[in-house]
């Protein structure tokens, strides 16, 4: 008998692509349930479905440094995910949940699954409960990833834009990383399903060189045909300067693979992936 998958938070760029990898799954936006509303979790009828893969999330990082803001990144990265884990318990249910490079502070170049959390913003604090909410569910995969490149706003489409508009941005040289394509994400749920790969935390990102986000930024413009010298750097601390409010980031956001690959999945390189999507970005000007 197949699975049966509802998909949590299906409007954002992560849920787009996991609609897309799940054709057949119960898709809902916000609007049709809100993981915060404890009592429109309490009432859905999750019998239905054996999976519940969670995408939805808070995660304007610097607005959660704000007094409303924080209330609302609290209300759903954490007690959202606590309804929904109380939900998956009751009834018996895996939870697939997604989490961010935020949770550590960045002090160290590359980051295993049992580096112990250490969050510098209020958008780390809780993506790091939710992690520990989450994993209370007996039958959970979190997944914990990076840089994330989807359907809607994301870095790659800002610099490409900008180069069409002649700008000249400022990037900083001193945060590195690597992109994670959300349909690299979605593979790697479906294959963690498929697979039944055993219950746990585990990085997921794509292959490919760290890199800060100054140099993506300048192939960005690169592979779009620009110069890519038009890009300026700058540090972390001067950008943070000249925008009140800024969320702290972690520095390195490198993600160790080696878990990952155990399983048998096999990331892709999203260097080509970036290539080819500025390429889409141009042609669909």
């Amino acid at each position: 008998m197949s699975k049966r998958y509802v998909i949590l938070g299906a409007g954002g760029q992560l849920g787009k692509a996991l609609c897309t990898m799940f054709p057949d799954s119960k898709a809902l936006s916000r609007e049709e349930l809100d993981i915060a509303d404890g009592v429109q979790v309490r009432v859905f009828d999750w019998s239905k479905y054996d999976m519940i893969i969670n995408a939805a999330a808070y995660v304007n990082a610097d607005d959660s440094e704000t007094y409303e803001g924080r209330i609302k990144t609290w209300r759903v990265n954490a007690g959202g995910v606590r309804n929904l884990a109380d939900a998956a318990i009751k009834n018996n249910k895996t939870l697939i949940h997604y989490s961010s490079e935020y949770v550590f502070d960045g002090r160290r170049k590359n980051h295993a699954e049992d580096e112990p959390l250490s969050p510098l913003s209020v958008y780390g604090q809780t993506k790091a409960a939710s992690e520990l909410i989450a994993s209370s569910v007996p039958k959970h995969y979190i997944l914990r990833t990076t840089w994330v490149v989807g359907d809607g706003h994301n870095f790659p489409k800002t610099m490409k834009r900008l180069a069409d508009m002649r700008i000249n941005p400022k990037v900083v040289n001193d945060q590195f990383g690597r992109l994670t394509f959300a349909s690299d994400i979605a593979r790697a749920t479906k294959f963690f399903l498929d697979n039944k790969v055993a219950y746990g935390l585990y990085n997921v990102t794509n292959e490919g060189p760290v890199k800060s986000w100054y140099e993506i930024a300048a192939d960005v413009f690169e592979y779009a045909g620009y110069d890519r010298s038009r890009v300026q750097p700058i540090s972390t601390e001067e950008y943070a300067a000249s925008k009140p409010g800024f969320a702290p980031r972690p520095l390195n956001s490198d993600m160790d693979l080696s878990k990952l690959r155990q399983t048998g999945f096999v990331p892709s390189d999203y260097t080509e992936m970036l290539k080819e999507y500025v390429k889409q970005l141009s042609t669909n000007k």
